[in-house]
């Protein structure tokens, strides 16, 4: 009986929350089907191989047909604003071809914050370009306009009108060339809800389109927000950090419930029926997290959610086996915890995936590791990289030897994350591809590939023993490859080095992949 009050007392809280600063009626609009797919949705922060950042696993088609195995309607997906957007267009046809939903956001330029009026201009020209790409892609393509302002400087309450003026130049880019492309506007700041009111409003959005219709009349015009609650500031770090709820529920639904209520005051108070969708929430996930704290914390938000009709993706679905928020694993699956109460489904795939981050060789690096500082590595960026925009050069200098590895990481000030999650697994039982494009300077390259666990430093695979010498790496490029069955028991924490043979050599690195067949 004392869960069942606790429950009834947050949904009359939520349902509360209605009235709170209304005056009446929502004036009804035909919103956009597509935002109803986003009430069921997925981040998918992945790399793909013309651009991406270290702690990242390559994007792969695969990936989104386990998001909708797993229920989801729709995903989330990043393009920085001066990066070539072909890679992100092969996302878009991987997506709809999966009958999935997929929202675009944009991640603008740290120099806009210096120059305002330039940053209006390339923000207006971009978001016109990708309309004009873009124009024979269906309604379930939908443009995100600006991923959290004060990511790029834009810190200051006061600033608050100069993002917007980004915003609304962006839109108007938009609505010129595609007047009914979905789109989603956030608030300042780190689209908090609280800067909804009274930012998101025909104050500071100013477009046209269709004879002079506005923001109000836009049918295909939602707004984003997003939320992690509760954290730190709150006194109760669940969401960030490992700590438990505790049985004051008080303590740690009244922000979550915050967060809700200034997205639900805001449309109260313009009156028009505007999509809201929390296009980031989430919380740590890891082996030690209670699964009753988890229930808990997820049937609040999702209680609000469904009161209100608020959308909501979680993030992040899919970025690394190590990621302290990630819902997927790549060789145990979902958080079927998480997945189930948001979708109702139980996967029943398990996709073959690599778990390699930074297989590409993007700068700076922190996912690959030299033993030695003998060995010198340059990246190589442009029409050199075998895959993509970049690769790795490797010199090992004349009588000298060293390896290449990856394991789980650490950032700069020694962050790991979650506790309990890492990056490289196998499974007992099953079959792993370790391949890679590569080439040598003198058709002379010498290397092997071993796996080892990390905890014991156990050799469980050594290239140069199974095939009785070094891996003979040529001039022209290729794609090599070895195969490995792990008969032995789990290993959720592994290493994958590349050993060279005495130098000199110069060798070149790409598209690196470990993957259960």
């Amino acid at each position: 009986m004392k869960f069942s009050f606790q429950v009834l007392a947050a949904l009359l809280c939520s349902l509360s929350l209605v009235s709170a600063g209304g005056d009446g009626e929502l004036r009804a609009r035909t919103n956009a089907p597509v935002f109803k797919k986003l009430s069921r949705g997925v981040n998918v922060d992945t790399a793909v191989p013309d651009r991406g950042v270290w702690p990242k696993v390559q994007h792969q088609a695969a990936h989104f047909e386990a998001v909708a195995d797993a229920g989801f309607e729709s995903v989330r997906v990043f393009l920085p604003v001066r990066a070539p957007y072909e890679s992100t267009e092969r996302q878009i046809e991987d997506a709809m071809s999966r009958g999935l939903a997929i929202v675009v956001c944009l991640w603008g330029a740290a120099e806009w914050s210096q120059n305002t009026e330039e940053g209006r201009r390339e923000i207006a020209d971009r978001w016109g370009e990708l309309a004009r790409a873009w124009s024979r892609f269906s309604r379930d393509l939908v443009f995100e306009i600006l991923n959290e302002p004060a990511g790029i400087g834009f810190k200051k309450q006061e600033e608050g009108a100069t993002v917007m003026s980004f915003y609304n130049a962006a839109l108007q880019a938009i609505r010129d060339v595609d007047s009914d492309r979905p789109v989603l506007i956030g608030p300042p700041g780190f689209n908090d809800s609280e800067y909804l009111d009274p930012f998101v409003t025909e104050q500071f959005l100013t477009y046209r389109f269709d004879g002079g219709k506005g923001f109000y009349e836009d049918p295909n015009a939602g707004v984003a927000i997003h939320f992690y609650s509760p954290k730190h500031k709150d006194g109760l770090n669940f969401a960030m950090w490992t700590a438990p709820l505790g049985e004051d529920d008080a303590k740690w639904k009244t922000p979550v419930t915050e967060e809700v209520a200034k997205a639900v005051r805001w449309k109260e108070r313009i009156g028009v029926d505007i999509p809201i969708i929390t296009t980031e929430w989430g919380c740590w996930l890891f082996p030690e997290r209670s699964a009753r704290d988890l229930r808990r914390w997820l049937d609040h938000h999702l209680e609000l959610f469904t009161v209100h009709r608020i959308g909501h993706m979680w993030y992040t679905g899919i970025q690394n086996n190590q990621r302290a928020y990630a819902l997927f694993n790549s060789e145990t699956g979902w958080n079927q915890e998480v997945v189930q109460r948001i979708t109702g489904v139980r996967p029943r795939k398990l996709p073959k995936v690599s778990q390699v981050i930074n297989g590409e060789f993007f700068k700076p690096d922190l996912a690959w590791r030299i033993t030695s500082p003998d060995l010198v590595r340059e990246y190589l960026y442009g029409e050199e990289a075998f895959s993509g925009s970049s690769m790795l050069k490797l010199t090992v200098p004349e009588g000298k030897r060293g390896e290449l590895y990856q394991q789980s990481y650490r950032g700069q000030s020694g962050y790991k994350g979650a506790p309990g999650r890492t990056l490289l697994h196998l499974l007992q039982g099953a079959t792993y591809e370790v391949s890679f494009i590569g080439a040598s300077h003198d058709d002379e390259g010498r290397m092997a590939i071993v796996l080892e666990s990390v905890m014991d430093e156990k050799e469980l695979y050594n290239s140069y023993k199974s095939d009785g010498g070094w891996l003979q790496i040529g001039k022209d490029k290729r794609k090599y490859v070895r195969i490995y069955r792990h008969d032995g028991k789990t290993e959720m924490d592994d290493r994958l080095k590349f050993k060279f043979g005495v130098g000199p050599q110069v060798l070149y690195l790409d598209q690196v992949e470990c993957t259960r067949r």
